[in-house]
């Protein structure tokens, strides 16, 4: 008897290892496609020095790192990324009729004031009312940016399909895709063998897609 509960024991503890490392492989897959977000959202914010970092999860202010940053277009409307570490407090500015303007820096009082609120914060961008994650809205303006961003590499197979928010290469789930000339990183999510990576010229030109599987075969350049 002893014997049976011991294996029953050890049965339940392999079953919840499994359940934990389900869990572990879905967070980290929402947190690459969470990263992929936000490089969209902070893109309008580049030309003004304010520069998201996907690998790092963390933003830059001419290559300093921001502690605290907001963007608040009106009472309904605003975007707040607040961070414990960081030597810079900056905001967005804007026009009377909402466009964006530049990027300015909190004065030092300010960034004193603000310290003891941030202890404890965590890079997570908090967008309108919702501070918790995104709004609808949100999401469907994401998925907007994600499918004009990746618009270029349709012609060599590659699509992104907003209902399941992945990319897919002629019909298969891709696991990861990366153009480092364009900054585009997607995955990885470990539910496909496939990775794929943007081919270009030496002007930078986009000539095609190298696709490799897990086992390190590769397809070279495809080209329509």
């Amino acid at each position: 008897m002893k014997k049976r509960i011991a294996a029953f024991m050890c049965v339940l503890a392999l079953i919840a290892a499994a359940v934990c490392v389900s869990l572990m492989i879905r967070a980290s897959s929402r947190n690459q496609t969470q990263r992929e977000e936000y490089a969209i959202l902070f893109a309008d914010y580049e030309q003004y020095g304010l520069v998201y970092n996907q690998q790092t999860n963390r933003l830059y202010y001419n290559n300093e790192l921001v502690r605290y940053f907001e963007d608040i277009v009106n009472e309904d409307s605003y975007r707040v990324w607040p961070n414990k570490d960081g030597t810079v407090d900056v905001y967005a500015v804007r026009y009377e009729d909402g466009a964006l303007a530049g990027v300015d820096v909190f004065d030092e009082q300010e960034f004193q004031a603000r310290t003891p609120a941030l202890e404890d914060a965590i890079c997570e961008l908090q967008i309108t009312e919702n501070i918790d994650g995104y709004t609808a809205d949100t999401e469907e303006l994401v998925k907007d940016e994600l499918e004009k961003a990746y618009a270029i590499y349709r012609q060599y197979g590659l699509t992104y399909d907003r209902e399941s928010d992945r990319l897919y290469y002629e019909g298969e789930l891709v696991n990861y895709f990366e153009d480092e000339a364009l900054k585009h990183f997607f995955g990885p999510f470990d539910d496909s063998p496939m990775d794929i990576q943007a081919i270009r010229d030496s002007q930078g030109t986009l000539t095609g897609l190298d696709i490799r599987n897990s086992d390190m075969s590769s397809e070279g350049g495809k080209k329509p």
